[in-house]
């Protein structure tokens, strides 16, 4: 356990767990972003802007229906730079469905009054989208959308699979010189620690978000 816990092995499993939450920040960003285009287009493009509704739902359900490791070990192959670049891409694009769907109920529930009253004050939809209907979508599915986020730092660990030095890797390249069941245990518990800690404080600080919200 010695051989494992030492200040080399914690600097290295720290900087590891660094770029997993670098990489999870900005795959949240983008998919968050790339989710509410999707939402966007399922739920309002009909007529002759209904090709990017069939795209869109197209889109979400290949990658809803498809294993995300999948896609990603397909990723390497496409995205330059690799490591961090590799990371960013194929969770936010392997994300974004789950974003869509979160995003799409919430605007099921806006009701179609709030655009008449958008209009009738002159708006455009476009307007009465970015002021009045977005905002209360994303205040009504904030609980929905951090654990989604959650679920984005947990899926990091796959990652591992086509060598980015995040945070299992680095647990798992430390666990092969560990020399005994204690030490290979001890890394175990310790990458559990890790994502357990990171993920539960986010949880924490939805739900004070939520409560600040009264949604709790």
């Amino acid at each position: 356990m010695q051989s494992v816990l030492t200040t080399e092995n914690l600097l290295y499993m720290m900087g590891g767990m660094k770029l997993t939450l670098e990489i999870a920040f900005c795959a949240s960003i983008i998919s968050i972003l790339l989710g509410t285009v999707l939402a966007l287009a399922k739920a309002y493009c009909h007529g002759p802007a209904g090709i990017l509704n069939v795209l869109a739902s197209a889109y979400v359900e290949i990658f809803r229906c498809t294993p995300q490791l999948l896609w990603i070990l397909m990723f390497r192959f496409f995205v330059k730079g690799g490591g961090f670049n590799l990371g960013v891409v194929s969770l936010s694009v392997v994300s974004a469905p789950y974003i869509c769907e979160i995003v799409r109920g919430g605007l099921n529930n806006i009701s179609k009054g709030q655009f008449e009253a958008g209009f009738a004050q002159g708006f455009r939809f476009g307007t009465i989208l970015r002021l009045i209907v977005l905002p209360q979508v994303f205040r009504a599915v904030l609980p929905s959308m951090m654990s989604q986020i959650v679920s984005i730092i947990k899926s990091t660990s796959l990652l591992a699979s086509i060598n980015i030095f995040e945070y299992l890797f680095t647990c798992n390249t430390i666990m092969v010189g560990a020399g005994s069941l204690s030490g290979i245990f001890t890394v175990y518990v310790m990458e559990a620690a890790g994502y357990f800690l990171v993920c539960y404080l986010l949880v924490l600080l939805v739900h004070l978000a939520c409560r600040k919200l009264k949604f709790a």
